[in-house]
């Protein structure tokens, strides 16, 4: 990276993993404290779930640690609504949050 390029953080998508029905994408992001607040990861969500409807997912799943209010804002201002969460193997818990990538994203 050149001097005038800095890392906020990074998002991540999978077509495929555990607990995920066919169809289903998994939206994963973080962000270094000095970029928060600034509507970057919502940008990032909104343009990754873009890509993923683009290639044919038909609904983005976010896990959301219950702990991290601040993640689950950030997927419900980018189009994401609350989701009865399946039960993990390991017991872990996690919130989700779904959108229907079937539709126009704005």
């Amino acid at each position: 990276m050149g001097a005038d390029k800095v890392l906020a953080g990074a998002i991540d998508l999978r077509f495929a993993g555990a607990g995920l029905a066919p169809g289903q994408v998994n939206v994963a992001y973080r962000l270094y404290p000095s970029w928060r607040g600034l509507g970057l990861a919502t940008r990032a969500v909104v343009l990754v779930s873009q890509y993923a409807a683009s290639e044919g997912g038909e609904e983005a799943v976010i896990q959301v640690e219950p702990e991290n209010p601040a993640s689950a804002a950030v997927a419900q201002r980018a189009g994401f609504t609350p989701a009865k969460q399946p039960p993990s193997k390991d017991g872990t818990r996690f919130d989700w949050y779904i959108r229907d990538l079937r539709v126009a994203i704005e």
